[in-house]
Formats: C-alpha cells, sequence, structure tokens
C-alpha cells in the first residue's frame, strides 16, 4: 500500500498520476464514467433498433445493454483483456454488479454463463476476463462454464462486419446440462451481434426454458 502512495500511476485514458489500491493502470475517476446509460436496442437481440434482426422471429427472451459504448469503458476492455492487466476485472464487475443483480432477480435466473476462449489463447492469457468480471458482480454459484469454444479464431474487434459473422461460425459447444433452466450469456461489448448470436444457436441445443443476453456496452 506505502508503495502505491510513493509510486503513483499514470491513467493510461487520461494520462493524470493517481494514487492506487487494486491497480495502477486507470484512475478512479475516468473508472466513474462507466455508468449505467442503456442505449436503445433491441430487447431480443440486443442490436439498435434500426438494425434489429428479429424479423421472423425474436431470439432472446430479453437482453440488456448496461451502456452506450464510450472511450472509458472501450480502453478498460482493452487493458483487462488485451494487456492481461487482471486487477481491472473487479473494477467493472463493481460497476455493473446492481443492475446486472437486478435484472438476474427479476427474471428468475438461475445459470449464468460468458463467452468462452479457446484452449490455446486461455493458455496465454491466464484468464476469461467475463469470467472475472462477473466473479464481481453476481454470486459464484450462479456462473457455469455452459459453453467451450473449440478452435482458436481471429479476434472479432480486427474484422469487417461481414467477417464476424462467419469468424465464429459452428466453434461453439454445449459443456453443461442447462436444460430447463434460465440461462444469461454474458459478454462485454456488442457490435455487430455476431458473437452473441453464435452463442444463442449453441445454448438452445440445451433445450433451456429462458435464454437471456446482457452486455456491458453497445
Amino acid at each position: 500500500m506505502l508503495l502505491n502512495f510513493l509510486f503513483p500511476g499514470e491513467c493510461v485514458i487520461c494520462k493524470e498520476m493517481f494514487f492506487h489500491r487494486g491497480q495502477n493502470v486507470i484512475c478512479p475517476g475516468c473508472l466513474s464514467q462507466i455508468n449505467k446509460n442503456p442505449p436503445e436496442v433491441c430487447r431480443g437481440c440486443g442490436r439498435k433498433i434500426s438494425a434489429c434482426i428479429c424479423r421472423p422471429e425474436r431470439r432472446y427472451d430479453d437482453f440488456k445493454v448496461f451502456m452506450g459504448k464510450n472511450r472509458y469503458i472501450t480502453e478498460a476492455i482493452y487493458w483487462l483483456k488485451i494487456k492481461k492487466h487482471r486487477k481491472i476485472a473487479p473494477e467493472i464487475g463493481n460497476r455493473i454488479c446492481k443492475d446486472l443483480s437486478e435484472f438476474i432477480h427479476t427474471r428468475k435466473i438461475d445459470t449464468v454463463t460468458f463467452i468462452p476462449l479457446d484452449r490455446e489463447t486461455y493458455k496465454e492469457r491466464g484468464f476469461n476476463h467475463l469470467e472475472e468480471i462477473l466473479k464481481s458482480a453476481v454470486p459464484g454459484f450462479l456462473i457455469k462454464p455452459v459453453l467451450k469454444k473449440t478452435q482458436k479464431t481471429r479476434l472479432q474487434m480486427e474484422l469487417s462486419a461481414e467477417e464476424r459473422h462467419t469468424n465464429l461460425k459452428g466453434v461453439f459447444s454445449l459443456a453443461e446440462n442447462i436444460r430447463e433452466k434460465n440461462v444469461l450469456i454474458f459478454d462485454d461489448i456488442i457490435t455487430t451481434g455476431a458473437t452473441m448470436m453464435e452463442a444463442l444457436k449453441t445454448v438452445k441445443k440445451g433445450r433451456p426454458s429462458k435464454i437471456y443476453g446482457y452486455v456491458i456496452a453497445g
């Protein structure tokens, strides 16, 4: 703790120096910009209303996006996921905790899962950033690795909209029994919705009662 005061961190976003406790990457001021501010999206697919893909049938039973995408959440996810600063995860988890908990409670969700990593990427990073965020946001007994990623793919952020839809095709499989469960699929950022749609297709094979989507930003 003393070293944190003797050697303050420089925020990667605003470049201001700050005293830190858990992590020395993003200052409290910039983290405070990660707030509940839901954009107008389709509650069936999570995409913008103008880009809804729920016709002819609704995709998810309900879908929530915590906030609109901004540089603060984008940078926080980048430094957690790509730069492997694991201690950023609780900072994000604590900020979405109340909203996500209410979403889970009101919909009687009993299984919370997340978009998985392939074995090689998991070994290289040492953790799944989505699972780490959830550990600070919801009770541990709810979190289940329902999905397994069977092959390595390119990062979605590096691809065009068209490439994103083919990049993940057929890469997920079921790893848990979810029959008659109310399942929530969790991800960080939604752009085209390709990841959440591919995950949905696989989860449906397990015949759960309901399937919900929750994304931090979009």
